[in-house]
């Protein structure tokens, strides 16, 4: 059994203004709903025969546009359940980028500061959930290709790794593959 874990393509929203707390928040919105960039494309070795996969994708518009720029097909499967972890919103007296507002959004997350979003904890739980029907669907259709986001895919990676499956390749990019087999 085999299970492709893949991080979307660049998305269109990927660029990374000073903002205020406020316009952290537009930006994550901007960032949810947006697609793949236009000149983002999966390297031409990775474009090999895929078509034995049973192809699943988050319901993320940049993901679900991934799986059509790699594979010319739509998903077979689509859940929000490989929907990316959740990217806080704290409201701090600061101006920064948007990716330091991430970064540290994500660290005060970790640590366990609430907020009006998923908790860290629901979110860790929710990836090992996908761990779980990911292996149920590779039982059944034995090679399974997740089209899915960055941080998720690597606690889904975690926590198939702790069942017992063995990583052979390892990519956190976007159009990465993380490739695990049992």
């Amino acid at each position: 059994m085999e299970i492709l874990l893949v991080r979307h393509g660049r998305p269109s929203a990927a660029v990374y203004p000073r903002v205020n707390a406020s316009g952290f928040v537009r930006w994550v919105r901007r960032y949810h709903h947006s697609g793949i960039a236009s000149d983002s494309f999966p390297e031409a070795q990775r474009l090999s025969d895929y078509s034995d996969y049973y192809v699943v994708s988050s319901d993320l518009k940049r993901a679900m546009e991934s799986t059509l720029i790699f594979l010319n097909q739509r998903p077979t499967e689509t859940s929000k359940i490989y929907r990316e972890m959740e990217i806080p919103r704290y409201k701090l007296p600061l101006v920064l980028t948007a990716s330091h507002w991430l970064y540290l959004n994500r660290l005060l997350w970790t640590l366990g500061f609430k907020g009006p979003f998923e908790s860290y904890s629901e979110a860790k739980y929710r990836a090992q959930e996908a761990a779980h029907q990911l292996v149920s669907l590779a039982e059944t259709h034995n090679k399974v290709m997740l089209f899915s986001h960055g941080y998720l895919n690597f606690h889904i990676r975690h926590y198939l790794c702790k069942a017992g499956w063995q990583l052979t390749e390892k990519s956190s990019q976007h159009w990465g593959i993380t490739r695990l087999q049992r």
